[in-house]
Parts: structure tokens; C-alpha cells; sequence
């Protein structure tokens, strides 16, 4: 349930500085000051008052540890979670409001927790007292102990319904051992931890993990949440998006570590930078002459005190200006930790490494060239397999038929069974399995109503804020309505390009597009200059490159009067040009291709004729006969 904000500010105005002796009262504040509202602070210690009220907030503000207090942290001081302290605000100030949807399990087919009621917490007490965790804040966030002495993290919806439980050893971890597990026979979705005691008007902090948020809670900051499922999992976005989109400032405060760096450069680009902060924490510590190094909040809680979690949290710092950085900050470029998509072809991939995030890649062929085969298996197949969703948007080639092309693809020829030469049969087990496999993965714009630029680069940026799709297909730029006309074209398309560029370096994304050649005198091997539209197309682009399809001339070869040739045939049946390559410099090109028409897949070698994709739990272990081998029926030959 999200409550207007505007509704809550009334309340609080309307409550105005009775709020501030509610709290006295009820904090017992001492020195309170009735006159200029003000008193020693509660929450650390101190001689002259600092804890003041301000008027136009509505919150005591501490002048000596940055801590704000307002009626509703009171209210969930006291034990309220948020929906419940807005309830009784509303109360107060004669505010109406339904809260009809609290405590109601919304989703029919979910399978909730079974709360635990083991009473004793002995064994997580006294363990998260070594982690300099108080039995207040565990009290606060309803930290609980299993039959078996584990903590227990309970995970609550915005309705305050309990709807996923997770558990971690009230030890320190053995080498290898599970860190934490959630409950059998329950389901689980990517809430994030403490998610229900959280105020929107309020700044967000984001961490890790559950011990990183009671750390961020035990040393005063109660906004606080952690991620669900570890740094590499940001399917929490997507689930609380609603949410999450009432905040007008999140401070990010991940772990300093590979996986921490990698989270804070995916999710503050969704999250929006122009509301995200980044917390500087210190990450080492210096103990009888020795050097700790420190990973999270948890450690700096535990080395350096309250006080320090506080003083890091507060002086956050904004994301830089855009366009505008300090060299020395540039971090290094190591070719092989930069994320990326391999291309599926070996030799290919050892030319660019990688097709890297944050590039465009340009694709041309003619007619019937293979440019949909190529697409189909580098730019969808193969992010999918290596864990990346992708968009497409294919002007031309119905839904059901590239449909059918992926899957055909996707599946190899381990599963299909051909009957005749064009009629090509899935497995139905296979087509089940690989269908839940990429269920919610590959997503299509439906609109063919409307293919201008703006429609197309929104639904985009939409997909990769709110899904976290890292690779984007535009097959084909003549197919995009690029909102002019003919004489402005040229400029047009070069302002388009722009914004892929743009658009893949903002998002750390993978943009493919497809521009068709212009007219050529007849059928040949393309060039770079060869790709129609304006020149800019392939200026902007960091990867360029051309798939031609062999014709029947040149697969025959040209004999010479001594019986030799005077041009040797082609046993392959296409050639993939790389005409540029901006990340690496290798270029000019050109890999050689044979075509399999079971599957509908390009390859080089049998490896990858026959790889076969994550979907599939058990591959089979026979080996498939080559398709070159002249004994073949004429539909397993490539």
C-alpha cells in the first residue's frame, strides 16, 4: 500500500509543534526547553542542548549527531511499523484514509512463511552482540531465533504481511558453508529487508545485506534497507518500483568489494542519478600496527563506532556532474573483468574479446544475406545464455516467425527432427523446458502503430531502469520512424545513432543495430561504405560489420582452360566482415561461416554447431555426425 506523501505532510502540519511535545514527553527529554524546543539530545551523550525543533520540517534535528526525529519515528520507535505510525498520525489529525488493504495476503497462488515462534533468542543475542548489534534493534526489526538457534530475518510487504523468511547461523561461517537459505515450502520474492518501517519522505539507504541494515539502524539511521538476495540480484528493483519511485534521495552504501562496485554501477543508473548518493566509508583500520581491511557497514560499526556509520551516511556525496569527470578518477579498463557479451564465435571473440556494455554495434547484409540467422544467434541466443535479457525491435519479420527462428536456434540440433527439407519439429519436452527458461527474458515492442524514435528509446529506457535488460536490438533503422522528413534524414539518423550511443553508455548497455545496405549494382561482398544512410552511422558505432551469403557462382568457383581454378570455390556458405572495432583495434576481419539448416545456426566448428544452451538440464553426451560429410541425407548437410 503506498500513502500519498502530500496527505502525510498535512498531518504533520496540521499536528505542528504538538508534535515536538508529544516527543518530549514520551522520549522524557532532558532540559527540555518548552519555550525555544529544545533539549539534550537522547540519543548520544552531551552537556549543552543541540536536539532543537524545527518548524518548517517538522522534526527535531541534532546539531551534534545529524539525527532527525519526527513524530513518525516516534511512532515506530515505539514498535509501530510505517503503515501503522501513519495510521495513528491520521488519527491524531482527524485525517481520513482507508487502510483496508493491511495484513491482506494479495497474491492468491503465493505461498507465505509460517512465522516461527520459538520465544528464545539467546544464541542470536548473544551473537549479535559480538557484531555490536543491541537486543533494541533486533527487538525493532523483529529478529528472531529457529528451533535450531539460526537467525531469522522476517521480510514484510508494504501491507506488513510476512512474505518471505530468511535464515543465516548465529556463528561465524565455516569455509564453504552456506551463508543464508530461505524457508522450505515457502516461496520467496525480492522484497527488500525492513521495507515496512521505512518513512518515503524521508532519504532511503540502500546496502548488502540484513546485518549491514541493523548496523546502519543500531547506530541511528533507521531509513534503512538491505537487498534480498546478494549484490548481484537486482530483481528487487522491478518488484518494488512503485515504491521506490517515492524517494527524492537514496544513499547507496554497498560493500567495497568487486560485487559492491559492480551493484552501485547497475543499480544507480536504474535508480535514477540524478537522486542517488554514494557513501565514502572507510575501508581499512590500523590495530597494533597492523592493517584490517574493512568490507562493510557492519565492520565500520565494529571498528569505528556510531558515531562514524552516521558521519558516512550524512556526508554521502552526489553522483558527479554529468560529462564532466577528473581523470585520476577514471577507473582502469581491464579488458577481461569489463562486462560484456561473447559473440559465440571463437575466432570472433578473439578479435573484440567481447561486445562490452556501453557500445553499439552496427550490422548490414543484403537481402537474404543472413542478417536475421546472425541476429537471431549473437545478439538474443547467446546474452541469453550468458544471463542477459534482451529487447527487440523487429520492423519487418512477424512475431510468430522470429519466434520460431530463435527457438530453433536456441534449441540445436540435438532436438529437432527435420521432415522434408522446411518443416523442422521441436521436441516437446525440449520446447517446454526451454520456453520456462526464457520466460520474462526476451522482451519485443508491440506497437506497430507507433515506431518513432521517441517511442521506441522510452520503451528502452523503461526496460533497462525497471527490468535491468542489458542488451537491446533495432532490426532495422529504416524500419524506425525517425520523425522528419526527407530532407532532414541524413541528420536525423546521425541524431538517432547518438542517442544509442548515449543510451548505451548511460545504462551500461549493448545496443545492436541493423542498417540495410544501399543499392548496389549486383550481389557482392559489402563494404563499410557500403551501408546506407549517413556516414555517421558507422562513425558513431564502436563495432561495425557485414554478413554476406555466398552465391551459387562463387561456391562453384571459376575454372581456368587448364582444368584448375581460376577462382577457387567456397565451401562455406557465408562470411562475416569486421569492418571496425573500436575496443581493441583489430579489424578488417573476416570469419568464415557455415550454415545449418536444422537449426537455423551459423558456425566454424562442431562446437559451436552443437552448443547447447543453459536451458537444457541434462545435454546429451553423443556426439552428432558432421554435416560436411558427403554420406548425409541432404537436410543434415550445412
Amino acid at each position: 500500500m503506498l500513502i500519498p506523501q502530500e496527505l502525510v505532510l498535512k498531518a504533520k502540519n496540521k499536528l505542528g509543534d504538538r508534535a515536538a511535545f508529544i516527543i518530549a514527553e514520551s522520549l522524557q527529554l532532558k532540559e527540555f526547553d518548552e519555550k525555544h524546543l529544545k533539549a539534550l539530545c537522547p540519543f548520544h551523550k552531551e552537556d549543552t542542548p543541540s536536539f532543537i525543533w524545527n518548524a518548517k520540517d517538522n522534526c527535531y534535528h541534532c546539531f551534534g549527531c545529524n539525527r532527525n526525529f519526527g513524530i513518525l519515528d516516534l511512532y515506530m520507535y515505539q514498535g509501530l511499523t510505517y503503515l501503522e505510525a501513519v495510521e495513528k498520525l491520521f488519527q491524531e489529525t482527524c485525517i481520513e484514509f482507508r487502510f483496508g488493504e493491511r495484513h491482506v495476503k494479495t497474491k492468491r497462488e503465493y505461498k507465505y512463511p509460517k512465522p516461527e515462534t520459538n520465544t528464545d533468542r539467546s544464541k542470536v543475542n548473544e551473537y549479535m552482540a559480538t557484531r555490536k548489534i543491541s537486543p533494541e534493534t533486533l527487538d525493532y526489526c523483529d529478529i528472531k531465533e529457529d528451533k535450531d538457534g539460526n537467525i531469522v530475518f522476517n521480510y514484510y510487504d508494504t501491507n506488513d504481511v510476512l512474505a518471505m523468511v530468511k535464515y543465516r547461523p548465529a556463528r561465524k561461517l565455516k569455509h564453504g558453508e552456506a551463508k543464508c537459505w530461505c524457508q522450505k515450502g515457502a516461496d520467496t520474492t525480492p522484497l527488500l529487508f525492513n521495507m515496512n518501517r521505512i518513512d518515503p519522505s524521508q532519504p532511503l539507504l540502500i546496502c548488502e545485506g540484513e546485518i549491514d541494515c541493523l548496523a546502519a539502524i543500531e547506530s541511528g539511521f533507521k531509513n534503512a534497507v538491505s537487498v534480498p538476495f546478494g549484490a548481484g540480484n537486482y530483481n528487487w528493483i522491478e518488484e518494488n518500483w512503485d515504491w521506490l519511485e517515492q524517494f527524492n534521495k537514496i544513499i547507496i552504501w554497498a560493500d567495497a568489494d568487486e560485487a559492491g562496485i559492480k551493484m552501485k554501477k547497475n543499480i544507480i543508473p536504474r535508480l535514477g542519478e540524478w537522486r542517488c548518493y554514494e557513501v565514502e566509508a572507510p575501508t581499512e583500520y590500523i590495530k597494533d600496527n597492523k592493517t584490517i581491511y574493512i568490507k562493510d557497514i557492519n565492520e565500520v560499526l565494529y571498528y569505528y563506532g556510531k558515531e562514524k556509520v552516521l558521519e558516512c551516511i550524512n556526508n554521502a556525496k552526489e553522483i558527479p556532474i554529468k560529462n564532466v569527470i577528473d581523470l585520476y578518477d577514471v577507473t582502469d579498463f581491464d579488458i577481461k573483468s569489463e562486462e560484456g557479451v561473447y559473440s559465440g564465435f571463437q575466432e570472433l571473440d578473439k578479435w573484440i574479446y567481447k561486445f562490452f556494455f556501453g557500445c553499439v554495434n552496427v550490422i548490414t547484409g543484403l537481402n537474404g544475406g543472413g542478417k536475421s540467422v546472425l541476429i537471431n544467434q549473437m545478439c538474443i541466443c547467446e546474452p541469453l545464455n550468458q544471463g542477459y535479457d534482451v529487447f527487440v525491435f523487429s520492423g519487418e519479420i512477424p512475431q510468430r516467425q522470429l519466434k520460431h527462428w530463435i527457438e530453433l536456434c536456441m534449441t540445436g540440433r540435438y532436438f529437432i527432427t527435420m521432415e522434408g527439407n522446411h518443416v523442422r519439429k521441436i521436441d516437446p519436452q525440449a520446447k517446454k523446458q526451454m520456453r520456462e527458461w526464457y520466460k520474462g527474458r526476451i522482451y519485443l515492442y508491440d506497437n506497430d502503430k507507433d515506431y518513432t524514435v521517441t517511442s521506441i528509446l522510452n520503451r528502452m529506457e523503461e526496460l533497462a531502469r525497471k527490468k535491468g535488460v542489458k542488451v537491446f536490438v533495432i532490426d532495422n533503422l529504416m524500419m524506425v520512424d525517425l520523425e522528419c522528413n526527407t530532407e532532414s534524414l541524413w541528420q536525423k539518423q546521425k541524431e538517432f545513432v547518438v542517442k544509442l550511443v548515449n543510451f548505451a553508455h548511460k545504462y551500461n548497455v549493448l545496443v545492436h543495430l541493423v542498417a540495410h545496405p544501399r543499392k548496389i549494382e549486383a550481389i557482392r561482398r559489402l563494404t563499410k561504405l557500403d551501408i546506407g544512410g549517413s556516414g555517421d552511422i558507422t562513425n558513431l558505432a564502436h563495432y561495425v560489420m557485414a554478413i554476406h551469403r555466398y552465391t551459387r557462382k562463387e561456391k562453384e568457383g571459376i575454372k581456368n582452360n587448364k582444368g584448375g581454378y581460376k577462382v577457387p570455390p567456397v565451401e562455406y556458405d557465408c562470411v562475416l566482415d569486421l569492418f571496425k572495432n573500436r575496443v581493441t583495434g583489430t579489424q578488417d576481419k573476416e570469419l568464415q561461416l557455415h550454415f545449418d539448416k536444422t537449426s537455423y545456426r551459423f558456425w566454424s566448428n562442431l562446437d559451436e554447431l552443437d552448443k547447447v544452451y543453459k536451458w537444457c538440464k541434462n545435454p546429451p553426451a553423443n556426439k552428432l555426425p558432421d554435416p560436411r560429410e558427403n554420406n548425409l541425407p541432404d537436410f543434415m548437410k550445412g
